[in-house]
């Protein structure tokens, strides 16, 4: 278990003091070796040193709040170890809604590169198509549309769906190839009218 010493003990109150300098012995002490360890974490040297300064803003902003039960080397461990998770995690999320920003992109180019008729254009416009998919999804086989609403509207990766439905990643490609088989007829059938 880490325990104070004397010296952090004198640090902590300092800055929890408002001693600017007692901050800035603490800045220069800590800063290189904690971007080093950000880096294991996010790999980019700049990003971990952005988010070791982040810390350091906090730190400071928060001083008169600092309850350090640990030693304060293990404590600003502790701090930018949960940054560097909170990073990543904010950046799959950002991964997972540009990935859905570049199939609504796509989706709509792919229309917009069709020759459609002013009946099939109002149709689109009025929301028919909106219907007739919404439609076509509901009558997908159950597993098959969970799948499908899991990609769809949750954009969850294929391990992901296969972790929280119970099966392979396999069978979630299968059942999502089949679900755009059906769904790429249903298009089809709605052109057709």
């Amino acid at each position: 278990m880490f325990t104070f010493n004397l010296k952090e003990f004198a640090l902590i109150r300092s800055i929890k003091e408002g001693d600017k300098e007692a901050f800035k012995v603490l800045y220069n002490r800590y800063f290189t070796p904690l971007c080093a360890y950000a880096v294991t974490f996010v790999k980019f040297s700049d990003v971990a040193e952005e988010i070791v300064q982040e810390t350091f803003i906090r730190l400071w902003e928060n001083r008169s709040q600092l309850n350090i039960d640990l030693s304060l080397r293990a404590y600003l461990y502790r701090c930018i170890h949960n940054n560097c998770i909170s990073y990543l995690r904010n950046m799959t999320v950002n991964a997972k809604r540009s990935q859905h920003l570049i199939d609504e992109l796509t989706y709509h180019a792919n229309l917009a590169s069709r020759n459609f008729t002013e009946d099939i254009l109002e149709n689109i416009i009025s929301g028919e198509f909106d219907t007739h998919l919404n439609k076509a999804i509901d009558e997908l086989p159950e597993q098959c549309k969970k799948i499908f609403c899991l990609s769809r509207y949750e954009q969850l990766s294929y391990k992901e769906i296969a972790d929280k439905v119970g099966i392979s990643v396999n069978t979630v490609k299968t059942q999502l190839s089949r679900a755009f088989d059906k769904l790429r007829e249903a298009w089809n059938n709605f052109e057709k009218k």
